[in-house]
């Protein structure tokens, strides 16, 4: 028979409430150990960052080097992270490797480009044949029968051609297969002689430059188009229209799907709105501008200097708003916003490299022909295009 034992168990009383208390105490402390741990990590990236940002880079190891036969005569772009290069003949699109992603061949003396998002499309001034092409691939094409002045692509593949013939100015729309879409003439007796054309990003809204010199004086007004529901009450489109008197515009541009801006000759002034665009901003040019650059998000300016020997270059942000303002020596024959955000000012054979806060990051003089310059993935890799070979090279 089995034997059953008696134990005699104590009761122990527990103080809740001190319980509570300890428990809440260990939690602040842990609470108090993972923000410290986090605000370190912060203040460790930050420093880095900022260390990165600032560091001024002397020299470069090249990692890769390709060999190039088919890079004279040529102009480079960036396209998506990929490098197109067109020459008189026909334009090729390879990855960075050089692997052939399409090749289109035409024949042009001067072929313009002019990218928009996914979408690319070369034509030459006043020729008459128009390539859309993508990241693929052909899209479509499009012949007109008269001279081509000014081309403009939205992000969506949408086209707007602007063309003349005996003095009357014709405008046509078409979509990225070549279909035509929408047409009209600008007869410049009643409206000025159109200097240039711009394609909202979703292609519903297209702005023209005209410049008007009747009655001795000059002026250039700009009239805007929307192709969408908001246009369709309006006449011939034209949702609003400014003048500008003793002013002459000749590139306008979209920036962004709701921000236009117009480049003149004595003023740069912003448009916004999502349907009929008004004036937001005007910026006032004190001194002749030699070149413009700019992409979805900046834009720049570059003049001589005042000592005549330097150039001076203004940077801002698309509301308008100066970020930069520095003088640079480089003999420049480009100026470009490289995708990694920063400015990139090229010569024939050397290159300055500035970041966002405008220090000079990086400087050198080549042997070589300098073509193109693309930036990688880290902050200091880039791809340098030369006469004879393109380099993949790591900044040090």
């Amino acid at each position: 028979m089995a034997t059953i034992q008696k134990h005699n168990f104590r009761t122990v009383e527990v103080d809740r409430e001190d319980l509570d208390r300890k428990l809440k105490a260990h939690r602040r402390k842990v609470a108090a150990v993972v923000i410290l741990v986090l605000l370190l990590l912060l203040a460790a990236v930050i420093v880095t960052y900022i260390y990165y940002e600032n560091k001024i880079y002397s020299t470069y190891d090249v990692v890769s080097s390709t060999p190039r036969s088919d890079i004279s005569a040529s102009d480079f772009t960036e396209f998506q992270g990929k490098l197109l290069k067109c020459t008189n003949d026909g334009a090729v699109y390879t990855d960075l490797s050089g692997n052939l992603i399409w090749n289109q061949t035409y024949e042009m003396d001067h072929p313009v480009v002019q990218k928009n998002g996914s979408y690319v499309v070369i034509y030459e001034l006043n020729g008459t044949q128009v390539y859309i092409l993508d990241t693929l691939n052909l899209q479509g094409s499009i012949r007109t029968t008269m001279p081509i002045q000014k081309v403009s692509i939205a992000a969506q593949g949408t086209v707007a051609i602007l063309m003349e013939n005996e003095g009357t100015s014709y405008l046509q729309l078409y979509d990225k297969s070549g279909g035509q879409l929408a047409s009209g003439e600008l007869h410049v007796q009643n409206s000025g002689y159109p200097l240039d054309v711009a394609l909202s990003e979703n292609g519903e809204k297209l702005a023209v430059s005209m410049l008007d010199i009747n009655g001795g004086s000059v002026k250039t007004v700009i009239a805007f188009y929307n192709f969408g529901t908001v246009g369709q009450n309006s006449i011939d489109k034209i949702v609003s229209s400014y003048s500008y008197a003793d002013m002459v515009i000749p590139q306008i541009r979209y920036l962004a799907e709701d921000t236009m801006v117009a480049f003149g000759d004595n003023r740069v002034i912003l448009f916004t709105g999502a349907q009929k665009p008004a004036e937001e901003k005007s910026i006032e040019l004190k001194d002749e501008v030699k070149s413009i650059f700019y992409d979805q998000t900046h834009f720049g300016l570059i003049y001589d200097a005042a000592d005549g020997k330097n150039h001076r270059l203004e940077y801002y942000d698309i509301s308008g708003r100066q970020l930069l303002n520095f003088d640079f020596d480089t003999d420049y024959t480009n100026v470009e916003i490289l995708a990694n955000g920063e400015l990139c000012i090229l010569g024939e054979s050397s290159c300055e490299i500035f970041n966002g806060r405008g220090v000079r990051k990086f400087q050198c003089d080549f042997q070589e022909h300098l073509y193109q310059i693309l930036s990688g993935r880290m902050q200091s890799d880039y791809i340098f295009i030369l006469e004879g070979e393109m380099q993949k090279v790591k900044l040090r």
